[in-house]
């Protein structure tokens, strides 16, 4: 019993030993790995690294659009790690933080225009490197409640955790967000439920994507809207280094309005897209009341559109195909009207087709009626059509050529 007693301190002592002496080891083999790994980040450049026998710090400073933000990161060597979820058994845990002093005047601007004063930083990742070698990236979202431009805003927080190795071969990852709300003048103009969902990317290659609500009510021109299980299937291909292919598949299964309107399906398509051009039509979907669009359709953009509303009165159907070649510089009068400028860029179909009582009871009566006076929509075993092609230019309705001012005066009942 003795001999066992002693036994079992040596192993202690030797484990107790082994777990002081082991980030003396692992320290620098961390700042090896974390240098190569910060090589990868485009626009990341090291300012700092001060390495302990337990841990170290770094700054790093990536380069934005419109200047720059330093990171702090706080780095703890393994074999016990203390996390934010409590201890762990891995090489590496860190946390990377936004250092306040040093953040880009309009990224603060924007942030403080959502959260507020900032005191803290309110996105945290933690990286996580297991004994296995895998690494488990998380990106925290603090929660806030702030009243401003916008309103009252309340968010829950959230989470975005992604999982990988050292090679970053196959990254898969889920979403976690919490509930949304806006409220203006004491009257709740926005709700949501947490958002979900799960994603798979392959570097170099594409990835997909499933995002899911399960409940969003908002306030509409209309009325109050509510929908409910709204999903969002998302698959990207990478064709070259700088080009993309993108499927998106939104379905809207129950609708409750003030309208007929029960449900909606849009299928896209973006055949071939630069990721920057990418990047500035996604900014471009962010509310704007100043917008210029002369300036903000510059860039090139092919779009595949299958859209199917479902109502009380009958389905609606719009195809769309649209290839915008973009504009070097805002359109001008010289030579014609502004509106053939925008058009000689365009080539591309639609068509509508509808239940004739879908159209005939909603909003959109009066202008139904005209276009159908007009013969722009043609009426056929109960429902209106109506095919367009542009092409540079020149406009045609139903096979028919017809000058762009004329059908622009035909929708808003200007003739």
């Amino acid at each position: 019993m003795k001999l066992l007693r002693w036994l079992l301190f040596i192993v202690l002592a030797l484990l107790v030993i082994s777990a002081l002496a082991a980030p003396g080891f692992i320290g620098p083999k961390v700042e090896e790995i974390w240098k190569q790994q910060l090589g990868r980040l485009q626009g990341g450049t090291p300012t700092s690294y001060q390495r302990s026998w337990f841990g170290a710090e770094a700054n790093t400073e990536v380069a934005l659009q419109n200047g720059t933000t330093e990171l702090h990161t706080e780095i703890h060597h393994g074999p016990v790690l203390f996390t934010s979820q409590g201890p762990r058994l891995g090489v590496i845990y860190s946390e990377t933080r936004l250092e306040l002093g040093r953040l880009n005047p309009e990224l603060r601007a924007q942030l403080e225009g959502i959260y507020g004063r900032l005191q803290n930083s309110p996105l945290i990742l933690e990286t996580l490197v297991t004994a296995d070698n895998r690494v488990l990236n998380t990106l925290r979202l603090e929660p806030f409640n702030n009243t401003g431009t916008f309103g009252q805003l309340e968010f829950g927080g959230g989470e975005i955790a992604v999982k990988t190795d050292y090679s970053g071969a196959l990254l898969n990852g889920v979403v976690d967000l919490g509930s949304l709300r806006q409220v203006r003048e004491g009257v709740e103009v926005l709700f949501t439920e947490p958002l979900k969902g799960e994603f798979q990317v392959e570097p170099g290659r594409g990835g997909k994507a499933l995002l899911r609500l399960s409940l969003l009510r908002a306030e509409s021109d209309s009325g109050p809207v509510e929908m409910r299980d709204i999903s969002l299937d998302l698959n990207l291909e990478m064709l070259t280094a700088q080009n993309l292919k993108i499927v998106s598949d939104l379905q809207l299964p129950s609708v409750q309005s003030a309208t007929p309107i029960t449900s909606a399906r849009q299928k896209m398509t973006l055949p071939r897209i630069k990721a920057v051009d990418l990047g500035h039509y996604l900014r471009v979907l962010l509310p704007n009341a100043e917008r210029d669009w002369a300036r903000e359709m510059r860039p090139p953009l092919r779009l595949q559109q299958q859209l199917v509303v479902e109502s009380h009165n009958g389905p609606v159907l719009v195809d769309a195909d649209i290839d915008w070649r973009g504009m070097k510089r805002p359109p001008r009068h010289r030579g014609g009207s502004a509106l053939n400028q925008w058009l000689k860029p365009l080539v591309g179909s639609m068509t509508l087709s509808a239940a004739e009582s879908a159209l005939l009871q909603s909003p959109l009566v009066g202008q139904v009626m005209l276009l159908r006076d007009y013969g722009l929509l043609l009426e056929q075993d109960g429902e209106l059509q109506m095919h367009m092609q542009v092409n540079r230019g020149q406009l045609e309705v139903n096979g028919q050529d017809l000058p762009p001012e004329l059908f622009i005066m035909a929708l808003t009942g200007k003739f």
